[in-house]
């Protein structure tokens, strides 16, 4: 299982701490990072700071040593973007409305005694 050696990780506390948008913060207390995971990856603060900053940052550093590559490689990889006419096809018109029940609910609210029960006044 791959572990993040302790100097990448003083980098990345560092690239965490320099891309905070507030000054204080209680979710981090005021580091720029709530924790540390299994891999010993860094998890960042979603609430202070700029995650797509630091994230470029990160890939820069990766790119820099090659034995981080291999196991970042997901970072580097361009997603496809789909565009709207592709993704949806379009709807027909009755496909628009809302089916309707075939037996409709017949209850009519109202008073209606039922039983023995007890008349009040």
């Amino acid at each position: 299982m791959f572990k993040l050696d302790d100097k990448h990780l003083e980098v990345a506390q560092k690239i965490a701490k320099e891309h905070r948008r507030k000054k204080s913060c209680d979710n981090c207390y005021d580091r720029g990072w709530i924790g540390v995971s299994d891999q010993n990856l860094l998890v960042l603060c979603t609430r202070c700071v700029d995650m797509d900053a630091a994230m470029e940052a990160w890939k820069a550093y990766v790119n820099e040593h090659e034995d981080l590559k291999e196991h970042f490689s997901e970072l580097f990889e361009e997603k496809a973007v789909e565009t709207d006419n592709e993704a949806k096809p379009k709807l027909k018109d009755h496909e628009h409305t809302k089916n309707h029940p075939s037996n409709p609910n017949t209850f009519a609210p109202g008073l209606r005694r039922t039983g023995h029960q007890k008349k009040i006044g």
